[in-house]
This record gives C-alpha cells, structure tokens and sequence, in this order.
C-alpha cells in the first residue's frame, strides 16, 4: 500500500455508515471515508462536479436495497460517466440471491460482498479494500 485511501460509502441505513464509520476511525485511520445517503445524492455529485478529481475514491461501496435509486441504478449512472467508470465499484447487500450477484456482474461492478455482523468482519473487510484497491 502506497499510502491512504478514500472510500465511498452509498447507504440508507445510518446505522451502518456509523459502523463502517467508526471501523475507519479506530482501525483504518490512515484511510478515509465519505458517506451518501443514497445513490442519487452520489449521482447528483458525479454530475454536478462537485467532487474535484483530487477527492476520487479509491473505491464505493454501494448498497444495493435504497429508496428512490437503488443500487443497480447508481451503477449504471457511474459506468455511464467517462471520469467515473474506472472506479472500483463494490456492490454490497444483506441479501445473498445469485440473481442480486449476476446483475451486479453484468452492470460492471468490481466485486459483491454480504454485508458482514461482526464488528470484526467490518474491520477485515475495510481493510482488504483499501489494501486492493489502494492507487
């Protein structure tokens, strides 16, 4: 790892961004996280440029299940953006269906992971993606 990452978090659920939240301040400290409450709040900000190219991520992680643009949707609007799509997309859900899994692949995400319980499963899990997909 050649030094810190930022990662995007696009999720509904404010339980989880805390979570992930406080696995980033207590074991990934070096690392950096960004929240979205949802995928159009990250879409409006790809469109809008109002993220500097100095603030792109490393990787997002993108629920799958949210209100108003789900997940699948939001990966779509990345993919179709010239900047965006060689951002590493990781489509995240609670949900462990094959077909969740297939769309993702075929929608261009870079990897599908269950949402993990344990504190610990977070922490391994935050830390094997900044270490993968460190620039």
């Amino acid at each position: 790892m050649t030094g810190s990452c930022l990662v995007y978090l696009v999720d509904d659920d404010a339980d989880y961004q805390y979570l992930v939240g406080q696995v980033f301040t207590i074991f990934l400290a070096k690392h950096r996280i960004r929240f979205f409450a949802n995928g159009a709040e990250l879409v409006n900000a790809i469109e809008s440029a109002s993220i500097n190219t100095d603030e792109m991520p490393s990787a997002i992680l993108l629920d799958i299940d949210m209100p108003d643009m789900d997940g699948f949707q939001t990966l779509t609007a990345i993919k179709q953006n010239p900047i965006w799509q060689q951002v590493h997309v990781i489509m995240m859900t609670n949900r462990d269906q094959p077909e969740y899994r297939e769309e993702s692949e075929r929608l261009g995400a870079h990897a599908f992971l269950l949402k993990p319980i344990s504190l610990f499963e977070r922490q391994k899990e935050m830390t094997q993606i900044c270490e993968r997909y460190d620039d």
